[in-house]
């Protein structure tokens, strides 16, 4: 269903908390195609987490603790060399196995990585490990994730997605809450200047308008690339007519051109 004069002037006519027409609902937070987003971020969230449970380098403090001053090093021996289901940049992560006696005199053993193959079976090493947990130990050039701490960048996906999804929500709530509870008041277009940034092929438009309501009659801008906004802001311009404006009393940049959903009024 369309929206209608009707239903933008008893949008209008109505004093918040208001009962927002279906109609008018319907064509601000749009139909299912508006859930593109949040589902695109949850996959491409879900799949970020995939992707940093393999190539996040989990042990990236312990390394920057081995690499400080106050880890000590001792001779070492290799004892096992094996590879890893995981490549860096083409080429195979091995795990090697190393053994080393540190101030203490007990022989501890332990597992570290390199991207491709540095050492050999029983060969002699330097081994890092910290004197009051000598548990914790590598060899001298090696790492304790197999992925390395380059591939820390991993975890911006599950972050990313995330912040689409908060966003949708957030943008949802805040546009549900401008509809119920915004403010009308009548605006005068001062300009209307295309960008060199587009969405969707549409070009964004910097509007600034002016009302006695909005910020005590400080021009307000407002970025726009729907053709039907862009139109009816255009049209009230070459005019010189004040148009409707739809405003959060809480943050006057937050606006609806509530004329626009009629759709291209520009003729």
């Amino acid at each position: 269903m369309n929206v209608t004069s009707d239903d933008i002037a008893q949008l209008l006519a109505s004093s918040p908390p208001r009962k927002v027409p279906p109609p008018v609902a319907r064509a601000v937070l749009g139909g299912r195609g508006v859930w593109a987003l949040p589902v695109f971020g949850l996959i491409f969230g879900g799949m970020g987490v995939l992707f940093m449970f393999v190539f996040f380098p989990w042990r990236f403090a312990d390394d920057w603790r081995l690499d400080s001053e106050q880890a000590l090093t001792v001779p070492g021996t290799i004892t096992s060399v094996s590879r890893t289901s995981l490549s860096m940049n083409r080429t195979r992560v091995m795990e090697f196995g190393f053994r080393f006696t540190p101030a203490d005199g007990r022989v501890r053993q332990g597992v570290c990585y390199v991207t491709g193959q540095r050492w050999s079976a029983n060969e002699a090493v330097t081994v890092r490990y910290l004197p009051g947990t000598p548990e914790l130990a590598r060899v001298e050039g090696a790492r304790l994730s197999a992925s390395s701490s380059g591939s820390a960048f991993v975890a911006l996906f599950p972050l990313i997605g995330a912040a689409l999804v908060v966003w949708f929500v957030v943008d949802r709530r805040r546009t549900r809450r401008l509809l119920r509870e915004g403010r009308v008041t009548e605006a005068t277009v001062v300009s209307a200047e295309p960008t060199m940034a587009s969405v969707n092929r549409q070009v964004v438009h910097k509007i600034v308008i002016t009302s006695s309501d909005l910020q005590g009659g400080r021009p307000v801008t407002v970025n726009r690339f729907k053709p039907a906004e862009v139109n009816l802001v255009q049209k009230h311009l070459r005019e010189k007519q004040p148009v409707f404006v739809l405003y959060d009393p809480q943050k006057h940049t937050r606006v609806l051109f509530p004329e626009a959903l009629l759709g291209d009024v520009s003729r």
